[in-house]
């Protein structure tokens, strides 16, 4: 067990924190040196997170287009969904310092004359989807061991984990609504979409190969 984890640590987790290390090199120098370091962190752990994740969706379709083994559950599909999300928590946690230092509520809610209303808006929105996909992430992270699919079972364990196709549709509702608060559509046309595009290719093409190979 001990040697396997070592091995997943040198062959999965060290590549990924050194493309991650990277891009946050080529991120600042190229795009935005100025950036204070809140923000900073809370664009690049974010769009590490969303293209991570993604990758780790596509792997299951890409598996059955190959016509290779495709079980309840791999390391490197794991390692990657969980590197994707403890960026994503990092980009939930730090994003809560980008505004309203002090008072994170008010993402949530408006100070209003006689107390406080549920935030609407574009602004509201992006934070309730990513409230929600956060709260989903921490499930999909707790379940993403050995342990709790021994103690779940594969058919329960892989259901709770089809959440992530949920989670990953509220982080991408969550990125386009605060580009559209600050009205700029430039990465939601050509990141965004893009990425939930091939997602929703990807896993119907999976999908029609289960139920062909099924009947």
């Amino acid at each position: 067990m001990k040697k396997n984890i070592v091995t997943r640590l040198k062959i999965h987790y060290l590549p990924m924190f050194a493309l991650s290390v990277t891009f946050c090199i080529i991120f600042y120098l190229f795009w935005k040196p100025t950036l204070p370091i809140v923000p900073f962190i809370t664009y690049t752990s974010g769009y590490l997170s969303i293209c991570l994740l993604a990758v780790s969706l596509i792997l299951g379709p890409i598996n059955l287009m190959l016509k290779l083994k495709n079980p309840i559950s791999t390391n490197i599909r794991r390692d990657i969904g969980i590197f994707g999300g403890l960026l994503g928590l990092i980009h939930s946690v730090v994003g809560l310092f980008m505004h309203f230092t002090g008072r994170p509520w008010l993402y949530f809610v408006e100070e209003v004359e006689k107390g406080f209303a549920i935030r609407k808006g574009n602004f509201g929105l992006a934070n309730y989807t990513g409230l929600l996909g956060a709260f989903i992430l921490i499930l999909l992270l707790v379940i993403s061991n050995d342990y709790f699919l021994r103690k779940l079972k594969a058919a329960k364990w892989k259901n709770l984990q089809r959440f992530t196709y949920l989670m990953f549709v509220l982080v991408i509702a969550h990125s386009i609504f605060y580009r559209l608060n600050a009205d700029k559509v430039d990465l939601i046309i050509y990141l965004y979409l893009p990425i939930f595009l091939t997602i929703l290719a990807f896993q119907l093409i999976g999908i029609w190969l289960k139920t062909r190979k099924n009947v």
